[in-house]
C-alpha cells in the first residue's frame, strides 16, 4: 500500500505541474491575443479553443494533487465539533464515498472516451481535435482521484483500528 501511495504522490505532482504549466499557456496565450488585436494584426484561431481545453485538463489534472495536500474547498462545520476519536471514522466513510463516486464516474468516462474513439467522433472547430483526445483527460484524473480517494480511505481505517 505504501508503495502504491508513492508512486501515486509523484504521478499527482507530475500532473499537478502540468496543470501548472497549461495555466501559464492559458495566460501566455490570452496575452498574446490581446497584444495583436491591440496591434490591429490577426489573432491565432485557435486560442479560444485550445484555452477552453486547457480550463478542463487543469480542473481534472490537479484535482487528485488538491485532494491529497488538502487544497480543496471543505466544510468542517461538522468536523470541528468532532472528537478526535470520531474524526477517522467520519474520514474513512467520506474518503469510501468518493472513492464510490469518484469509481463509478471513472468507469463512465471511460466508456464515453471509448465510444467516442470507435466512433471516430471529432470536434469540429477553429482545428478539428478528436474528441476523445479532450475528454481522456476525464476518465485520466477520475481514475486518479479513485486511487488517492482509496488510498486516504486506508489510511483512515488504519488511524481508526489505532484508536481502538
Amino acid at each position: 500500500m505504501d508503495r502504491l501511495d508513492g508512486m501515486l504522490r509523484r504521478v499527482e505532482t507530475l500532473l499537478a505541474v502540468l496543470a501548472g504549466l497549461l495555466l501559464l499557456f492559458i495566460t501566455v496565450s490570452i496575452c498574446v491575443t490581446i497584444a495583436l488585436r491591440t496591434l490591429n494584426l490577426p489573432v491565432p484561431l485557435w486560442s479560444v479553443q485550445f484555452n477552453e481545453y486547457a480550463l478542463l485538463w487543469i480542473t481534472f489534472l490537479g484535482g487528485a494533487w488538491l485532494l491529497r495536500n488538502k487544497r480543496h474547498v471543505s466544510l468542517d462545520l461538522l468536523t470541528r465539533r468532532l472528537s478526535d476519536g470520531n474524526l477517522p471514522i467520519l474520514s474513512a466513510l467520506h474518503a469510501g464515498l468518493g472513492l464510490l463516486v469518484c469509481g463509478c464516474l471513472t468507469w463512465i468516462c471511460g466508456a464515453v472516451v471509448w465510444d467516442h474513439f470507435q466512433r471516430g467522433i471529432v470536434d469540429v472547430r477553429a482545428v478539428d481535435v478528436p474528441k476523445h483526445w479532450i475528454l481522456v483527460v476525464v476518465f485520466f484524473g477520475f481514475l486518479i482521484l479513485t486511487l488517492e480517494f482509496m488510498c486516504e480511505m486506508m489510511l483512515e481505517i488504519r488511524r481508526t483500528r489505532g484508536n481502538k
